[in-house]
Formats: C-alpha cells, structure tokens, sequence
C-alpha cells in the first residue's frame, strides 16, 4: 500500500472512530448508515420529521472530490427504542428503495453491526477499536468505482450534502413536506 493510500485510510479510520466515540459519548445505543443514491432530499425531510439526527458522508475518489457517494449516519434518539428506531428506519429504506444498508449497535465496548444486502442480512460483533476498519473494509468498500486506487470518505461538502432551510418559511415548508412523507411512507403498516 503506498503512503498517500495509507494515510487516506487513517483519515477515513479517524473520521468514524471520531463518530463512534461521539455516539457513545451522548449516550446513543444505534445508527445506521444510508447510502442514498436518489432522493436525497425526500430522505433527509423524511428523517427530520421523525427527528432523527444524521450525519452526511461523502466516498469519493482521494485525488477528485466528482462522483461523491452520499451517505447519512443516522443516529438513534435516546427517548426512541431499539425495535421502533430499527422498524421506521426499514421502512423508510423500504419506501425509498435503499437495498445495502448497515445497521450499527452500541453496546459498552462492543459493537453489534448487520449489513443489510436486499433482503439478506449479516451479523458480526466488533469491538469499538476494531470498528472504523469493519466499517470500511465490509460496508463502504461495496461503493467504492472499482477503477478507483484509492478512495476516501470526508464530511460532505456543501455541493453534494443537504443543506439546512436558512429562513422560518423554509423550516416551515419542511416540516410540511416531512409530515406529508411521514404518512406517504405509513409507519403504522408492515413491510
């Protein structure tokens, strides 16, 4: 591996521990990771009207930041439990059609992670020290153009992430639009 790959890899293994030991830190028992191809604002308004926090991501080439992946970290209200966080995620992925997901659960120094490929899913338990690298080497390398050398994952930039409503009418529409997806989407039904 050469020294400006290695280095791109700390600097992704930095950013999620870094996300993790916030996570853990404000007490937070899950997240999941979305990559969202489509619809990113429908899924974002989505989250926002179940308010559900989340981080935006971007994998994209080390040398050029074009053709960003976006993914959000969503995070797991501490007043939320585990099945009705698990539940609502699913159907939200369900509505929007997001089939590779990953869902990851904090337990003292162990994490509890399952990939999500369509309808399968997979479990592994990693300890917090050895996340970021599962995470990267399991999940995010899925998204990665095979014709990439190397690969890196950044806070998004303001070109690709969605950006917060700046004015009271803009928060207002929001909310209105969120409500409007929230009842589209029917969290009361069985996928």
């Amino acid at each position: 591996m050469g020294a400006q790959q290695f280095k791109k890899s700390v600097q992704d293994l930095e950013l999620i521990n870094q996300l993790i030991k916030n996570d853990i830190l404000n007490g937070k028992a899950g997240v999941y990771i979305l990559p969202v191809l489509t619809k990113k604002i429908e899924i974002a308004t989505s989250l926002f009207g179940l308010k559900y926090t989340f981080e935006q991501l971007s994998l994209h080439d080390a040398n050029v930041s074009e053709n960003e992946q976006l993914f959000f970290w969503v995070r797991q209200p501490k007043d939320c439990e585990d099945s009705l966080f698990n539940q609502n995620i699913l159907k939200i992925c369900h509505h929007y059609q997001i089939t590779l997901k990953c869902a990851v659960s904090i337990q003292n120094t162990d994490l509890k992670i399952k990939l999500y490929v369509n309808k399968e899913s997979s479990k592994s338990t990693v300890e917090v020290k050895e996340a970021a690298e599962w995470l990267m080497s399991s999940f995010f390398e899925k998204f990665k153009n095979k014709s990439l050398e190397t690969f890196v994952l950044t806070h998004a930039n303001e070109s690709s992430a969605v950006a917060e409503p700046q004015t009271n009418m803009g928060r207002m529409a929001r909310k209105l639009k969120a409500d409007q997806l929230i009842q589209q989407i029917d969290l009361t039904k069985t996928i």
